[in-house]
């Protein structure tokens, strides 16, 4: 595991619109190789949110995408 203490909070989707696409059907596949201490890190930052590692990702990338456009478009 990581040496890095946790800064950040419950990934929990706030906006409706952010609601609206958790709803959206996944039907991509991405593979991706982490390295083992990378993922049990997620695994455990997963499981405090009461998350699966995938569905934990996803909001990830989520918060990330859409937080980029937004400044982007800003």
């Amino acid at each position: 595991m990581s040496a890095h203490p946790a800064v950040y909070g419950p990934l929990r989707l706030a906006s409706a619109t952010a609601e609206k696409r958790a709803r959206a059907k996944c039907d991509r596949d991405v593979k991706l190789h982490l390295p083992e201490a990378l993922y049990d890190d997620l695994a455990q930052l997963a499981r405090a949110d009461s998350r699966t590692v995938g569905e934990y990702m996803r909001v990830v990338l989520e918060r990330h995408t859409y937080g980029a456009l937004g400044a982007y478009r800003g």
